[in-house]
């Protein structure tokens, strides 16, 4: 049998295996399933392709960055519990969850790497594509499976959020470092960034949110920094230049920034799809509403605020405020409602006051909110 059939054979399967596994309904059981998989196609790679060596004589350098980099992240990471404060661990030295949760993600680590490795030393496009796709997949499952991602539209938009964005994008910069300086350079960044919530018996309070984002800037920075410090310079002995190159990629950057903060509701500004017809001509169903966080502006009437009813987020014009007892009340109206809303709201029930829409942009979060509802 020819290199190149083995080559597919082990990065096809290696993908359908896993992609079983994701959906396999036990958490427990599909982690250290993936584990066994993703060790099985390493194993195999590594026996049966040839490996070429890496041709980078940057790759000690690179490992130090590396290093330094993963140390500077958890740092400023825990710096942040000055401002978000701290929590108990129920990870770190849990007996408990060594073999279910540890192993299992030490193995997906260093066995993806090592796969990634080899793999991406074959010059095989076809293989090159299920060999980040798998790895994707194995990092996916050591954070959650799809019986739990489907079991409602927020588990799933939390997966996409929190885990699938993260990891499409970490795995890019792993393919970018696999490729030119190996496999070590990955495995000791992933490692610091990932087995320290099973050591460290305090994490800070940052919302999972902020974490996403961060955990999405992280591979963006590293890789602009690395391909300037390195890949820049090689490109440009090769006389390989381009222009678009540089705004380019400062305006994707800059564009997939505001979109997460926006939709992580975190910052100053955020966004709330509007999904029903209560506010018609103003809010049309399926746009997008921006608002500006609360933080004791001034309200007036007429003023198109959002606001907390119960667990939902609410987003109508304010048509009338009393002050009782020296408390504001708020009472609200959807445009196209005949009745005011039900009693009213104080202060601390708004969120936000709405600045502008961005038309239609919601729909494809209500196509997906509607297939959760079937």
């Amino acid at each position: 049998m020819s290199d190149k059939k083995i080559l597919h054979i082990i990065s096809s399967s290696t993908l359908a295996a896993l992609l079983i596994i994701f959906f396999i309904p036990f958490e427990t059981a599909g982690r250290i399933l993936a584990a066994v998989a993703i060790v099985a196609a390493a194993v195999l790679s590594y026996v049966f392709l040839k490996k070429r060596p890496i041709l980078s004589m940057n790759k000690k350098q690179i490992i130090m960055i590396i290093s330094v980099i993963s140390l500077l992240y958890l740092s400023l990471y825990y710096f942040t519990g000055l401002s978000f404060g701290f929590y108990k661990n129920p990870y770190a030295f849990n007996g408990d969850l060594f073999f279910t949760f540890f192993i299992p993600t030490v193995a997906v680590i260093v066995a993806s790497e090592i796969f990634r490795y080899v793999l991406r030393a074959q010059e095989d496009k076809v293989a090159d594509i299920l060999c980040y796709l798998s790895c994707v997949f194995a990092e996916l499952i050591v954070c959650s499976t799809a019986s739990v991602a489907i079991s409602s539209f927020s588990n799933f938009m939390d997966l996409v959020v929190e885990t699938l964005f993260p990891a499409v994008l970490a795995n890019l910069l792993y393919h970018y470092l696999s490729k030119r300086y190996g496999y070590y350079p990955n495995i000791i960044f992933r490692a610091a960034t990932t087995l320290y919530v099973y050591i460290i018996p305090y994490k800070p309070a940052m919302s999972e949110s902020l974490v996403s984002f961060a955990n999405m800037m992280v591979p963006i920075a590293i890789f602009l920094f690395i391909d300037s410090l390195y890949e820049k310079k090689r490109r440009l002995a090769l006389g390989k230049k381009s222009r678009l190159e540089v705004p380019i990629t400062v305006l994707a950057v800059t564009i997939m920034l505001a979109v997460i903060m926006l939709i992580s509701n975190q910052f100053r500004f955020g966004a709330y799809v509007i999904a029903t017809e209560s506010m018609t001509g103003e809010l049309n169903k399926g746009d997008a509403a921006i608002y500006e966080r609360y933080d004791d502006q001034t309200v007036i009437e007429g003023q198109v605020i959002a606001f907390r009813d119960g667990k939902s987020v609410v987003i109508h014009r304010v048509n009338d405020i009393q002050i009782i007892n020296g408390q504001t009340r708020y009472f609200t109206k959807g445009d196209a409602n005949e009745d005011m809303d039900a009693g009213f709201i104080y202060d601390s029930n708004i969120i936000g006051l709405v600045k502008f829409k961005i038309p239609f942009i919601g729909y494809p979060t209500l196509w997906l909110r509607s297939l959760f509802s079937r």
